[in-house]
């Protein structure tokens, strides 16, 4: 119980910083928001009003606490582009960047986990070269050109999936999954690639332990030590990396997302930064960075399940 109170203490300290780090950034940086919003040919007394009601006539210190009890209200101020509250906008994007995660992750995991632990309990037979070159083809093609090559194939070819929009799962599994299937993919086979890697390395290292041997020795077959032993003391630097994708996706999938028109996180980043909606902007940087803590700590939780010795050390 020490070990998961002390990381949810490091979590809430990790949080804080962030949030701090976030609002000070953004609040030393040039430029009037009274003014992005009226213009530069506005009235100084209308200026001067729309400051006030910013609350940008008060020190840093009473903003940021301001901000900050907003905060814990769920209430990361007003978008000068959209005049919506911006957690309300985070949340709306989140929902579309959630299911893209989701359906991502299990992609990845569906691919990489019996193909990683293939080739490192075959990796000294030939025919396993061709799977691991290509899987090293496909962790070297960036997502975007993925795709376009899905794209291509099965929107413009076989014309079988929508190459752009998002369908709520609310309006029937189906669409939703014919809509999110494509972009999906796309992260998923570079995301699988790199995993297969990791899998393979772990699980090479596994069967030269004594254990195996030993295993081996009393007459157990391959498959039940490689389910039962070795995949389960395998998954620390797969649950890394994993927990890594996870926060990458989860941060908004810029490219794919415009590239496929899913109104999710990282659409939202893209139209905050080219609007210059610094309240916007701001809420979007304290909930990338919450993310990745997030992760890290689900992480590090699911390690001292699967590895006790992490947690009594």
């Amino acid at each position: 119980m020490r070990y998961y109170v002390r990381k949810l203490c490091g979590l809430f300290i990790t949080l804080l910083i962030v949030s701090l780090a976030a609002f000070l950034c953004f609040s030393v940086l040039p430029g009037d928001p009274a003014e992005i919003i009226l213009g530069l040919d506005a009235d100084p007394l209308q200026l001067e009003a729309m400051r006030s009601q910013l609350g940008l006539d008060k020190s840093i210190a009473e903003r940021y606490l301001s901000w900050l009890s907003g905060l814990f209200k769920g209430d990361l101020g007003v978008s000068l582009r959209y005049s919506q509250n911006v957690s309300d906008l985070i949340r709306q994007a989140f929902k579309v960047t959630f299911a893209l995660s989701i359906v991502s992750l299990v992609l990845t995991v569906v691919i990489a986990l019996p193909i990683g632990l293939w080739l490192g309990s075959h990796s000294k037979k030939k025919y396993s070269l061709p799977v691991s070159i290509t899987s090293q083809i496909a962790l070297s093609v960036p997502s975007f050109c993925m795709a376009i090559f899905l794209i291509s194939i099965f929107s413009v070819k076989l014309n079988v999936l929508p190459s752009i929009g998002y369908t709520p799962l609310s309006d029937g599994f189906v669409p939703f999954f014919r809509s999110i299937l494509l972009p999906s993919l796309s992260i998923a086979i570079g995301s699988a690639s790199i995993l297969i890697r990791y899998i393979k390395v772990s699980v090479e290292k596994e069967e030269r332990m004594d254990y195996v041997r030993t295993a081996k020795s009393k007459g157990m077959k391959n498959s039940s030590i490689m389910l039962f032993h070795v995949l389960k003391n395998s998954l620390i630097p797969t649950i890394t990396t994993l927990g890594l994708i996870c926060a990458d996706i989860l941060g908004g999938s810029i490219i794919i997302e415009n590239i496929f028109s899913l109104p999710g996180i990282g659409r939202l980043i893209t139209v905050s930064i080219s609007s210059r909606d610094l309240p916007l902007i701001q809420g979007l940087v304290l909930y990338l960075a919450s993310i990745v803590a997030l992760c890290n700590f689900v992480v590090d939780i699911v390690y001292s399940l699967v590895d006790p010795r992490i947690r009594l050390s």
